[in-house]
């Protein structure tokens, strides 16, 4: 008999300032892991551009549908960006979860402190932060594609999320991992052992699935 762990899946979140490396290491875990590590596939407005798929790219729909379902529930959180709405499902997190899917996130640390709230026992919140402030101005400055008023926005942020950061520091539930990246490797690895240690929470795993490990009738 092939015995095999049946758990619940998990919402990787990752959290950090523009420029931490956070999109780097969810390409790498989806690469790494195909089957059961995949983006969360978010909803939108927006019409498809070329080369994108329904319900895999985005779920499109027109307003009218979004803000129909907006009002009826469906959505976990919304928002609106350059005259077009955005929202994740509430449905999309709950069929992962039930189907033992991981889904990776990057969101802001108000996005991510909610979806603690909402699913803490199925929430992992890693915190990205590059060595030092002046390394992560470099890496934005390096990328001479920002203009330097949006440069000065996203330090903005970054200070922002760094006090955010300090207030959390002892309240336990809120943010789970810190991962300071110096070096590239180091700390995808260091992202990578979190994915795997947290497959192994005993609180996600299917009784049943464990009776059968436990049998000692024969």
């Amino acid at each position: 008999m092939d015995r095999k762990l049946v758990r619940k899946g998990i919402l990787f979140v990752l959290v950090g300032p523009t420029g931490c490396g956070k999109s780097t290491f969810c390409s790498r875990l989806v690469n790494e892991f195909p089957d059961t590590v995949q983006y969360s596939t978010s909803a939108t407005t927006r019409p498809p551009r070329p080369g994108e798929v329904q319900g895999k790219s985005y779920h499109f729909m027109s307003r009218e549908e979004f803000e129909s379902r907006r009002a009826a529930g469906e959505f976990f959180e919304s928002e609106e960006t350059h005259g077009y709405l955005y929202g994740t499902l509430r449905s999309s997190l709950e069929n992962g979860i039930n189907a033992g899917k991981d889904l990776l996130f990057q969101i802001d640390i108000r996005g991510a402190l909610n979806f603690k709230r909402s699913f803490p026992n199925n929430t992992v919140t890693l915190f990205i932060i590059p060595p030092t402030f002046d390394d992560l101005k470099g890496r934005l400055k390096g990328r001479g594609t920002v203009d330097p008023e949006e440069l000065q926005r996203r330090f903005a942020t970054a200070r922002d999320e760094y006090e955010a950061l300090l207030k959390l520091n002892g309240d336990p539930g809120k943010i789970d991992y810190l991962v300071v990246n110096s070096e590239l490797e180091q700390a995808y690895q260091s992202v990578k052992a979190i994915v795997l240690a947290e497959r192994s929470r005993y609180l996600r795993i299917d009784r049943v699935s464990v009776e059968q490990f436990c049998d000692v009738t024969g």
